[in-house]
């Protein structure tokens, strides 16, 4: 692990090198000061412990971050709509709207569509196998991800790419250094998908006209939407991403496909899709030894709590026969991800057919591959691959 010094101004998790590879600044932040003041006076929770116990503790709230997100933006679709997403809400509102939602998402639910998704994944590969190489994200990825969660929500299969551009649109702005250009680009999409998902009759939306009013019906979509594919997406490129960089690891998986369900929880380790979470107090907390003051801003860095030694040995080397992993990728407690089973769902189809590729290698320098400019979120653009075709 390469190391490195964490300017006196404090980590700043949008500066370009922490972007694109963040881990060397998060093993500094877990030696030397796990509860961490950093840039703008944020404060940065790195400890596996102390993450989750942030996630767990009302003290650490999310309307303040609403409010603030919502001024950044300001006035329009966007605030209009997200203001009422589920992942803005305390209690008893984020449990109210989880609750409608939850029987979509929970195992039964989601184990019926097991063979659906094997079947796309097939359908996905059949012509990149002809050609012997495709981009993991743009061929793959995507399409398999939108495909599900738009199945599952009602929406027609034709309009996944119009679907898709609204959510690139829309992601930026949900984080908290957003550009004016991508805010303003974020109204335009918020407002055209807001339009298109009014009235909708079909699958989960429909299901909800009764009991939601339109502002929250169609934040529920946007959300389950962008966190439904956009997560699950990244997730599988920073998967495939480590395998074709460890190649003992991809052969192992090929030798032995029983290992593919903890492969999958590695990966999830490894390098999250989800890197943190924002907060605000309304207390003091003591954490850490440190003292955190009602208003302030608290950051719950999962991607440093995943390389947490003190929870996993040896935690920067990929170990895909690594046992009892538990990340932190999907949070914790009441805040736990209703969407995790579906995610490890999918990544458990991705990962099985891809690994089975003869020759699977990165198509590019490492150095050429450009991440998504966030820093909630974690996963590449574009991952070229190629591998023996005809297979």
């Amino acid at each position: 692990m390469t190391q490195v010094d964490v300017p006196t101004a404090g980590f700043d998790p949008s500066h370009v090198d922490v972007r694109r590879d963040p881990y060397p600044h998060y093993h500094w932040l877990l030696r030397n000061d796990p509860v961490h003041r950093g840039a703008n006076g944020i404060w940065f929770v790195t400890r596996y412990a102390d993450v989750r116990a942030v996630l767990g503790d009302e003290r650490f709230a999310r309307a303040g971050i609403r409010d603030f997100w919502a001024s950044i933006v300001g006035t329009g679709p966007l605030s209009g709509i997200l203001t009422s997403t589920v992942l803005f809400q305390d209690e008893p509102e984020h449990t109210r709207l989880r609750s409608l939602i939850a029987g979509a998402f929970g195992p039964r639910a989601v184990r019926d569509l097991e063979q659906r998704i094997d079947s796309i994944v097939a359908d996905l590969l059949t012509p990149a196998l002809a050609r012997g190489r495709m981009d993991v994200i743009d061929d793959f990825a995507y399409p398999l991800a939108l495909t599900v969660i738009s199945s599952i929500l009602g929406l027609p299969q034709e309009d996944l790419a119009r679907i898709r551009a609204w959510s690139l649109a829309i992601g930026p702005t949900l984080d908290l250094v957003a550009s004016p250009e991508e805010i303003a680009l974020g109204q335009t999409a918020m407002a055209e998908i807001t339009e298109y998902l009014t009235g909708r009759t079909d699958g989960l939306l429909g299901e909800l006209a009764p009991v939601l009013s339109h502002e929250e019906i169609v934040s529920m979509g946007v959300t389950l939407i962008f966190a439904g594919h956009e997560t699950v997406t990244n997730q599988i490129g920073n998967g495939v991403l480590a395998l074709v960089r460890e190649p003992g690891q991809l052969a192992l998986l090929r030798e032995r496909p029983g290992l593919l369900p903890g492969a999958v929880e590695e990966v999830l380790r490894y390098d999250s899709a989800v890197q943190a979470n924002s907060r605000q107090l309304t207390d003091d907390v003591e954490l850490g030894g440190r003292t955190l003051r009602r208003g302030e801003f608290a950051v719950a860095v999962l991607g440093a709590a995943n390389r947490d030694p003190a929870q996993f040995a040896d935690p920067d080397r990929f170990d895909v026969t690594r046992t009892g992993v538990r990340p932190m990728s999907f949070g914790s407690g009441i805040r736990h991800c209703v969407g995790a089973v579906l995610a490890r769902i999918e990544l458990l189809a991705a990962l099985r057919a891809l690994v089975r590729l003869p020759g699977l290698e990165l198509a590019c320098s490492p150095d050429d591959l450009v991440y998504h400019r966030s820093t909630m979120f974690r996963g590449v653009l574009s991952l070229p691959v190629t591998f023996t075709a005809g297979t």
